[in-house]
């Protein structure tokens, strides 16, 4: 079973989200901050990051991500109308950006297309 790390700290959408790939067979961690998140990066195989953390970034958590486990594929969630340069979520290893609120079928294609079995 594939492990997918979400860190968002609202957990309205945290729960949806989570909701959404545990239906799809997909085992969750849940995590609301970059210090939480820190304590789960070493056992997961596709990370969706909240850009604006209550602790930091999301891209924080993409660059540890790249640097310590480069395979991992990071979705980064930014609020709507907010703007990140592309040279950064890049160079942080970014793989796609999506704006909140996530249309459901969109996570899930871009989730099973990077965690195929």
């Amino acid at each position: 079973m594939k492990r997918v790390l979400i860190v968002e700290d609202s957990l309205i959408v945290s729960k949806l989200l989570a909701s959404l790939l545990r239906a799809k067979g997909f085992d969750v961690r849940e995590c609301t901050s970059v210090s939480e998140a820190e304590k789960e990066l070493s056992n997961v195989d596709l990370a969706i990051l909240d850009y604006q953390l209550p602790d930091g970034t999301g891209i924080e958590i993409a660059e540890k991500l790249k640097r310590y486990h480069p395979g991992v594929p990071v979705f980064l969630l930014t609020a709507r109308g907010s703007s990140i340069p592309k040279d950064v979520a890049a160079g942080a290893g970014i793989k796609e950006y999506m704006e909140k609120p996530v249309e459901p079928d969109v996570l899930i294609n871009s989730v099973e297309r990077y965690c195929t079995n």
